[in-house]
């Protein structure tokens, strides 16, 4: 469990305060927001998408939704 630990620490470290999630009741991603966006927007190319989107905080949602693995929101390189 102490490595599971070490890894969320890394990983919290990494999200800012505030991210990214579709309103959808079946969303399941946090995205980094897009800093260049007038309106509430995922950094990565979901953001060009139709849905709607809401700001939330991070804290209360990274033990329930997976981080976006784009390498515009938290992802690294794609393989």
């Amino acid at each position: 469990m102490a490595v599971s630990k070490a890894v969320t620490g890394e990983v919290e470290q990494d999200v800012s305060e505030t991210v990214v999630r579709n309103r959808s009741r079946y969303a399941d991603l946090l995205h980094r927001p897009d800093p260049d966006s007038d309106d509430t927007r995922p950094a990565c190319p979901t953001r060009e998408s139709e849905k709607e989107y809401t700001t939330v905080p991070a804290a209360a949602y990274l033990g329930h939704y997976k981080l976006c693995g784009n390498p515009a929101c938290f992802g690294g390189d794609w393989r």
